[in-house]
């Protein structure tokens, strides 16, 4: 089995991509950022924050998975993301009396670093160059949502599903002779939150896909047997990705 991709990250070191470059420090702006940052472990199934309460400053995933959720008035809730290693879990934390957005559970253990907001903003006024990946790192933020709420305003509950599991199935899949796995357990409830719709519907929809031969299911792993028909499904161009 070929797990298509595989991270790990610590803000102690630099990774590659944008996200590390906030933290790819040198000399005394690496001096300060030990001293700022406050490690954290959690259990599985642990809250980190939650959405409404005060923030005190920047969450990088250093090791293991969470999930980020909205709630409504009427006690709705949306998965809004599955973030792993290397993610900056929530970046709302610059404006004066900030407070979170949504509310980040863990879904394994994981290891997480706080990194006191004063500080660091501190840190960036000795430093442009991050605030120059701060900037581009909260428009990409921007962009990502954008497209997320066109998906929820334009795409059916079907190629909604599609779309998310071919996410997850790039970004947690393991590749065997049956096809994709997708490397994470996740409740029935959890994936209908995430994709928008009522487990009702998740499950006609799944046995749906099945009936189609575009996936298995046995218990919580989802197997994807046709990345071609759900990219279409979908309308996103995944198959490229997953085909090796």
């Amino acid at each position: 089995m070929k797990c298509l991709t595989e991270k790990s990250a610590c803000c102690t070191t630099h990774h590659g991509g944008s996200r590390d470059e906030l933290f790819n420090l040198e000399g005394d702006d690496l001096a300060i950022f030990q001293r700022i940052k406050i490690p954290l472990l959690y259990k599985a199934n642990q809250v980190v924050f939650y959405e409404g309460h005060a923030s005190v400053g920047l969450y990088m995933l250093c090791a293991g998975k969470v999930k980020l959720t909205r709630s409504s008035t009427k006690g709705q809730r949306l998965i809004i993301g599955i973030l792993d290693a290397g993610d900056i879990i929530e970046k709302d934390a610059f404006g004066d009396d900030a407070i979170h957005q949504v509310t980040c559970e863990t879904l394994e253990p994981c290891k997480i670093c706080l990194i006191e907001r004063k500080p660091y903003l501190e840190l960036i006024k000795r430093n442009g160059g991050l605030a120059i990946k701060l900037i581009e790192l909260l428009s990409a933020e921007v962009r990502s949502y954008i497209k997320q709420l066109d998906d929820f305003t334009f795409k059916s509950a079907r190629e909604r599903l599609a779309a998310m599991l071919l996410e997850l199935a790039q970004r947690f899949g393991c590749r065997d002779d049956a096809g994709v796995s997708i490397g994470m357990s996740l409740k029935r409830e959890e994936l209908a939150e995430m994709t928008g719709i009522t487990p009702e519907t998740l499950a006609r929809l799944l046995s749906t896909f099945q009936v189609e031969k575009l996936l298995t299911v046995n218990r919580r792993t989802i197997t994807l047997t046709n990345i071609t028909r759900l990219s279409h499904i979908a309308r996103s161009h995944y198959a490229d990705l997953l085909v090796s």
